[in-house]
């Protein structure tokens, strides 16, 4: 019964951080360098792409280099995440 509980509670540590590293990868726009909202505004403006350094325009998206590890980035936080918790509460041996 004890080895139950500790799983589910395992798992729910692991959903719950994995999902709060990607809520906040994905509120931060961690997968674009330009992301499609920044030059939709920039045109919005009344500007040909949005201007990310003087004289330098982006009229395309631009995705971040390591956005295809991301899923592995929230994974192994939601890996360890569970891995300590499961450490965390077994129970420990008497000392004879």
């Amino acid at each position: 019964m004890s080895n139950t509980r500790n799983l589910i509670a395992s798992a729910l540590a692991a959903i719950v951080v994995g999902g709060g590293i990607m809520a906040y990868d994905t509120w931060k726009g961690a997968e674009w360098v330009v992301s499609p909202e920044q030059i939709a505004a920039a045109r919005a403006e009344g500007k040909a792409g949005y201007e990310s350094s003087p004289g330098t325009v982006t009229v395309l998206p631009i995705r971040s280099e390591t956005a295809d590890l991301l899923p592995f980035k929230w994974g192994l936080y939601g890996l360890a995440a569970g891995v300590l918790t499961f450490l965390s509460l077994r129970k420990k041996k008497a000392v004879a």
